[in-house]
């Protein structure tokens, strides 16, 4: 579940009162302070000021600065309006007017100084930005047992790959160019042109002061990289993570070495939906993932001041107002490391404590609390707690260790279902690359999966052949990277129907493997899969059955039992029941690959997609047609998501759907006919 803000409420309003409002000093102030807030009224006359709060809207909320002479005069008769959240006093004399001002809870602090005020504001807007809007804050609910519409364990398999994809990123290479910074500036740019003043003034001193020791000042500032940072952790912008991939290594490098040694309450506030307030109230014991940085703070009163106002008027009807209280513990093993940045960042006073993205907690308790606000308490758990651990480290390990190279992330893509843009970094590599490198075979390999995921089966098969013939040259005899492009090859030739030619593939696979004990048995299971496969294709469904059967057991016994490969084992177990007639044991074995998939896998990923073009096959075999077009309906929606609309399986997803509808129309026509009869009889 993303949690996101959708109100229309806007930054800080500020009305300001001073005598010499329009004196040249005070003219300078105003335009600095119109740059921090959305909207700015500045008055010197008493009563058109007062007459002004009384005609804003109920609902309306301003931060009051006044002088202190004219405070005197006007904060008894406006203080009490509920308009009016924060006042400030700005005069010379302050001692003067502190003791006065402790007869007024609304007045937080009198300011000789307006440099002070406007950090304080800008530090209040920061604040506000995070828990108001759409880019700042998203989580996601594990172990989740929704209804099947709102199940969360699609939210398993988003965290999953969250995970692995932040892993991807932080071991990437640890030096960082003046081009890696200006390749950053020039893709905000390209990709928010609405943001392009705010990226322009910040984009020269980013580009020449950036270092590691500054990360965590650059993402506090009240500039872009905190905001498109986080955004792009929200939508999983793939090209801007990449172009953020040093600042986000830079933070978390920081966050372990300034780790809080001691047991810590913090503090976030949140405007949240009704709906996902209820969400999390039927998860409380449930764990939550964090999908980008988490800001808190030790203070409970700097979160408060996160809120436009703690009158319950403030908030639409949709809309509550949250106060995550968490409990951290660092002396558990395991964590993702949170510090006091306080220290480092652009606003020191804000006793702030930044938790690494991909943080998960444990959802202890949910109250109301005071002022209609929602205390949502949790506690930081480490990595081992949750039941997806296994599954990541799993495929973490597919990954291998040490630094990530350019084609490791492009694999990570894959498994993502990202083909898209796993191409075009596959491209981006290919191009560094000099012709005897043996990554040339991999770079090849790759691109002939992401072919035949979009269909084009032919061009798929020729960049095969050309990985195979890299291969045969730079590599020794039999390697067993051979057997892996083998592989491949004999899934293509299963896609276009030349079923021979893949047994022979398969069988070329598992004679290179064959000379390699150690080799993960894994990957012998996926081969003896394949040609499981193809017998059942075959109509040798005992042969079909023996060969699935033994890749089972070797995959039970290497693999833990939600990994993605897994679902793949029970998906083409159920086709050979289903092949059999075994319509039962069919949809048993389908029902068990799409919950692996959907714990493991994006829920857009095409393997959901074709588990449920089976269940939905077995149902219209069954003359179940209601579940059927259910089933159908469901994976054509995740297709049409798919880029390649011209792909077989878009097609074929559109005309099962079409299919169905007329059957059911045909199946209704009749039923009419029969009642008509009846009633005329």
């Amino acid at each position: 579940m993303d949690i996101e803000n959708r109100s229309n409420i806007s930054n800080y309003n500020v009305i300001w009162l001073d005598k010499s409002i329009h004196s040249k000093q005070n003219a300078n102030l105003q335009d600095r302070l119109r740059s921090i807030v959305t909207h700015l009224q500045v008055f010197e006359d008493v009563a058109q000021c007062e007459q002004y709060i009384q005609s804003t809207f109920p609902t309306n909320q301003f931060i009051f600065i006044v002088s202190g002479k004219l405070g005197q005069e006007i904060i008894p008769r406006i203080h009490e309006y509920s308009t009016i959240y924060m006042i400030y006093v700005y005069c010379v004399n302050k001692d003067f007017y502190q003791v006065w001002s402790l007869e007024y809870p609304k007045i937080k602090g009198i300011y000789n100084h307006f440099e002070g005020l406007l950090e304080l504001i800008s530090s209040y807007q920061r604040r506000r930005v995070e828990s108001d809007t759409n880019e700042s804050f998203s989580m996601s609910i594990l172990n989740g047992t929704m209804d099947n519409e709102q199940s969360t364990s699609h939210m398993d398999g988003r965290f999953v790959h969250s995970q692995l994809l932040t892993d991807c990123l932080l071991r990437m290479q640890t030096i960082v160019s003046d081009t890696d910074k200006e390749d950053l500036i020039n893709l905000c740019l390209e990709k928010y042109p609405d943001a392009s003043l705010d990226i322009s003034k910040y984009s020269e001193d980013f580009t020449e002061s950036y270092s590691a020791d500054s990360a965590i000042y650059w993402y506090t500032k009240e500039a872009f990289v905190y905001r498109l940072l986080n955004k792009s952790l929200r939508t999983q912008d793939i090209d801007l993570l990449f172009a953020f991939r040093f600042l986000i290594r830079d933070i978390q490098q920081h966050l372990q070495e300034y780790q809080c040694l001691s047991p810590v309450t913090l503090y976030r506030s949140q405007l949240i939906l009704d709906e996902e307030l209820e969400i999390l109230k039927q998860s409380v014991g449930k764990l939550i993932s964090m999908n980008s940085f988490l800001s808190t703070t030790t203070e409970h009163d700097i979160a408060w001041l996160s809120f436009t106002s703690p009158n319950p008027q403030n908030a639409s009807s949709r809309n509550k107002s949250v106060i995550f209280q968490i409990y951290a513990d660092p002396s558990r093993t395991g964590m993702k490391p949170f510090a006091n940045v306080s220290e480092f960042s652009a606003f020191p006073d804000e006793n702030e404590v930044l938790m690494m993205l991909g943080s998960v907690f444990r959802l202890d308790r949910i109250h109301l609390g005071q002022y209609h606000t929602w205390v949502i308490e949790m506690t930081l758990c480490s990595d081992d707690d949750h039941d997806l651990k296994a599954v990541v480290d799993s495929m973490r390990s597919q990954y291998g260790s040490g630094q990530t190279r350019l084609l490791l992330f492009g694999h990570v893509l894959v498994d993502m279902a990202r083909f898209h843009e796993a191409e075009k970094y596959y491209y981006r590599l290919l191009k560094q690359l000099s012709d005897d490198d043996p990554d040339v075979s991999l770079c090849y390999h790759s691109l002939a999966k992401v072919a035949c995921e979009k269909g084009a089966y032919e061009l798929s098969l020729k960049k095969l052949q050309r990985a195979l013939d890299i291969a045969q040259r730079t590599l020794r005899k039999n390697h067993p990277r051979l057997g892996f492009i083998y592989t491949s090859m004999g899934e293509v030739y299963e896609k276009i129907g030349k079923t021979n030619e893949a047994l022979d593939s398969y069988k070329k696979a598992l004679k290179v493997w064959s000379k390699y004990q150690d080799l993960d048995p894994q990957y012998i299971a996926w081969c003896l899969n394949n040609i499981g496969n193809v017998y059942n294709t075959h109509k040798e469904y005992s042969k079909a059955l023996e060969y699935l059967t033994k890749a089972m057991k070797m995959k039970n016994s290497c693999l833990p039992p939600s990994h993605p490969c897994m679902g793949n084992a029970y998906l083409n177990l159920g086709n050979s029941h289903y092949y059999s007639g075994q319509y039962q044991q069919a949809v048993q074995c389908y029902q068990t690959a799409k919950n692996i998939y959907t714990t493991s896998l994006p829920p857009d990923h095409p393997s959901i997609a074709t588990t449920l073009k089976n269940i939905g096959l077995v149902y219209e075999t069954e003359d179940n047609l209601s579940e059927a077009m259910i089933c159908y309906e469901k994976a054509l929606s995740i297709r049409q998501k798919s880029p390649f609309q011209l792909h077989t399986d878009v097609i074929e997803a559109k005309r099962d759907v079409k299919r169905i509808s007329l059957k059911l129309k045909k199946d209704n026509n009749l039923q009419r006919t029969l009642s008509s009869q009846t009633e005329k009889n």
